[in-house]
């Protein structure tokens, strides 16, 4: 394998997404970056509920009964988080800001296409809204495309990231010690706590994290709109993008105890939980091996 690592970043979805390629030629790492990043930029475009015509945006100011034709994207987007959201009992969800609690539409498919639905519910006028943010699932669906478009340029070894709450790695990182394979990643966040993992070799898999290090505790369980309060920090890995930034922000409202019951049911899931200073939790070890 070539030894060599080309890097390329861009500003998207408010932060900066950057992309690392190996055993390529710089030009053609360059361009294949450049479609990475049209991809993820065409995501923005639909998902941002900053601009009133994407299609959260829109889905924004629907009205209860109202209902709206999507692409496929958002509608898998949204998929997803609902499933993220009844797999934890709740615990994640995109539409935190509304006095509703709860995803109050319907996505469906509709005539060879897909559609969404506000849901007619009995409650006071002011309270019928709906505010989705994918904030906490956006970038690492793009990030799944992402790998889909590396894919498709025969990119078998690179490491994609946005803003280094979520990364995404495919293949191997060159210049390993024998024996090791994946790209090295850190975990655990500021805390330096004995015996807990602070390396992580990850391949075919996603890495998230999620915790009160940089923003306080700014995130809010959508159960009770109160901040979280079960951990410092908490990390998890999926085959999937998406499915790791969800259930990194999930995990920092559910208890231990209900990590460990998500993780003893989806084998497929690694998590880790900075507790406080002096303890964490590690589920389904076996999916890393040996921590450094």
């Amino acid at each position: 394998m070539n030894d060599a690592i080309h890097r390329f970043a861009h500003e998207a979805m408010g932060t900066t997404f950057e992309v690392m390629i190996g055993d390529q030629d710089e030009k053609y790492a360059a361009q294949v970056s450049e479609a990475v990043f049209h991809e993820i930029d065409r995501l923005e475009a639909l998902f941002s509920r900053f601009n009133a015509s994407s299609e959260i945006g829109q889905i924004n100011r629907l009205k209860p009964g109202q209902s709206l034709r999507i692409g496929f994207e958002t509608y898998d987007c949204l998929k997803t988080a609902a499933s993220v959201s009844a797999e934890t009992a709740g615990a994640f969800g995109i539409n935190f800001r509304s006095p509703i609690k709860g995803e109050p539409f319907q996505i469906f498919q509709d005539n060879g296409g897909f559609a969404l639905r506000i849901q007619e519910m009995p409650l006071p006028e002011a309270a019928r809204t709906v505010d989705l943010d994918l904030g906490a699932i956006g970038k690492g669906y793009a990030l799944d495309r992402a790998q889909d478009i590396l894919a498709d340029w025969g990119v078998e070894h690179a490491l994609i990231h946005g803003g280094t709450s979520t990364v995404l790695a495919i293949g191997s990182a060159p210049g390993l010690n024998i024996g090791e394979a994946g790209w090295p990643v850190g975990v655990g966040g500021v805390w330096t706590l004995r015996d807990a993992p602070k390396r992580v070799l990850l391949k075919e898999r996603a890495l998230s994290g999620s915790g009160t290090e940089v923003k306080g505790r700014h995130i809010q369980d959508p159960r009770t709109g109160r901040p979280a309060q079960q951990c410092f920090s908490a990390w998890a890995s999926h085959p999937r993008a998406a499915i790791s930034d969800a259930l990194s922000t999930a995990f920092m409202v559910m208890s231990p105890d209900q990590v460990r019951g998500y993780c003893e049911g989806h084998p497929e899931v690694w998590a880790l939980l900075i507790l406080d200073e002096q303890n964490h939790a590690v589920f389904n070890e076996n999916i890393f091996g040996q921590h450094i």
